[in-house]
């Protein structure tokens, strides 16, 4: 390599910093670019600069740097998988199994691997080559949390064989680390629940909901100061129309609110049954764009407009990361966990979104929360105390986005839902300004990949399984009820 070129490279490198320290996305993305276009010769350093882009939602991008990387490390496997592990966080989850089925048995390990291909398999839709992947995933790593609670996630297993293989294993579960032990208590949860062991049930419930909140202390005071925040300067007049400019396209996300396990993602599958609509998942993209502002709150956003941004560069911005992740056709599904938080965002950056917010029975909502293991972890499902104190901010939220959105907002009880389908159906195709076809009518029938807990549920006809799932545990969840004020 010339002595220019290796300045040249040196100096991107170090405008790449700067920029960096600025957050200044345009720049940051050039200088990966040219350095892409150049084939710079970074070697590992391609990996860190692919996991920074996926981070900020530049996939395009990120792949580039994760192909770089494997050619820097000339092919080798281990460089591979990690292309499988970021197709995995970008929702490609049809080439990261077929990737990684194309890798040595070993890569990146023998249990690791058949964890991996299980999962993808089931988010796929493959129930039975999943289940078979997991088994074997267990048989490498006996009592391994992550596999047993990705089976007894797989479908009911009262009756199943592998109920009792599980139980078994409890002795090798106490081996692993703190948080795959806390996954297998998990597991072992469902079983007793599938079993209708109420008591066994709760009790290993809760032990891994302590195992996970040794790691993972809840902040009340911080998420409160969160909640206000994303309500601070924001008013029945905040969201008039009438601005210059505004970004194209603004109605093509569909964003799907709610408490986690509130029927968000019967909704989502309702709605991507659709043949203009994909589903989108967790997507988490709304961050970048607070990131942009400045902050959640109407304040903030004032502040990013008084120093000259614009609100259509927000909503712009939204569009550009929606369509790193999913092309540019189609309408797409966001149901980002904690969306409430953004709300006034979301309705002043992309002013034609259709909002909907999912409600259910408030004791079946923080059951289902408490027996569920978030796999980005959410600090305050371990407890009925912490439990009770959030569903009542997101209570204070809805009320007040009610109030300021007015219509914009599709309020959905999951009981009238699973009730009378075809109305709620109706309702939202309409709300979304979507035509009626008969796909959200019966979504069950439609194929597509799941990957959140809910998966096997919404691939069942819409019914009432998840009315009064609490019933049994009211007592106790008697500090729940004690503290919530809904």
């Amino acid at each position: 390599m010339t002595a220019a070129r290796t300045a040249d490279f040196t100096a991107t490198l170090a405008r790449l910093k700067t920029a960096l320290s600025c957050h200044d996305r345009a720049e940051t993305n050039s200088c990966v670019g040219r350095l892409l276009d150049e084939r710079a010769p970074l070697g590992e350093q391609w990996r860190a600069i692919s996991h920074l882009m996926q981070v900020s939602g530049e996939l395009t991008l990120a792949l580039r740097a994760i192909d770089a990387f494997i050619a820097a490390s000339k092919n080798k496997p281990m460089a591979r998988y990690a292309k499988v592990v970021l197709l995995i966080q970008a929702h490609r989850q049809h080439e990261a199994h077929n990737l990684l089925k194309a890798l040595p048995d070993d890569v990146p390990d023998r249990g690791g691997r058949a964890y991996v291909l299980g999962n993808t398999a089931i988010t796929l839709g493959r129930l039975d080559e999943g289940r078979a992947y997991l088994l074997k995933s267990v048989d490498y790593r006996p009592g391994w949390g992550p596999a047993w609670l990705s089976l007894a996630n797989a479908g009911n297993i009262a009756d199943d064989p592998i109920g009792d293989r599980m139980l078994t294993e409890a002795a090798a579960a106490e081996q692993h680390g703190q948080a795959d032990l806390a996954r297998f208590c998990y597991a072992v949860g469902k079983l007793y629940s599938d079993r209708g062991d109420t008591g066994a049930a709760f009790a290993s419930y809760a032990r891994g909901a302590g195992l996970l909140k040794l790691g993972t202390p809840y902040n009340r005071a911080a998420n409160a100061t969160n909640a206000r925040l994303a309500m601070t300067g924001f008013t029945i007049h905040s969201f008039d129309r009438g601005r210059k400019s505004e970004p194209a396209n603004v109605s093509r996300p569909i964003f799907v609110t709610g408490l986690p396990r509130s029927g968000t993602t019967l909704v989502e599958h309702i709605l991507a049954s659709h043949s203009q609509v994909h589903d989108g998942g967790e997507l988490n993209i709304i961050q970048q764009i607070a990131v942009a502002a400045g902050g959640t709150s109407g304040e903030a956003l004032a502040r990013y407009v008084a120093s000259g941004g614009e609100t259509n560069t927000l909503g712009n911005l939204y569009l550009h990361l929606l369509s790193e992740r999913f092309g540019p056709a189609g309408r797409i599904v966001d149901k980002t966990i904690d969306a409430s938080r953004f709300l006034g965002l979301i309705a002043t950056a992309l002013p034609d979104a259709p909002l909907v917010w999912m409600r259910r029975d408030p004791l079946d909502n923080a059951w289902s929360c408490f027996r569920t293991f978030f796999i980005h972890g959410v600090a305050w499902s371990y407890s009925f105390s912490d439990i009770a104190h959030h569903f009542n901010l997101e209570d204070q939220l809805l009320l007040f986005w009610k109030t300021v959105l007015g219509d914009r907002l599709l309020v959905v009880p999951f009981t009238e839902l699973v009730d009378a389908p075809a109305l709620w159906t109706s309702r939202l195709l309409k709300h979304c300004g979507l035509a009626e076809e008969a796909g959200p009518y019966a979504p069950h029938l439609t194929k597509r990949r799941v990957s959140t807990a809910s998966s096997l549920q919404v691939r069942r006809p819409i019914n009432r399984e998840g009315v009064g799932v609490a019933e049994h545990y009211r007592e106790l969840m008697r500090t729940f009820v004690e503290k919530y004020k809904g």
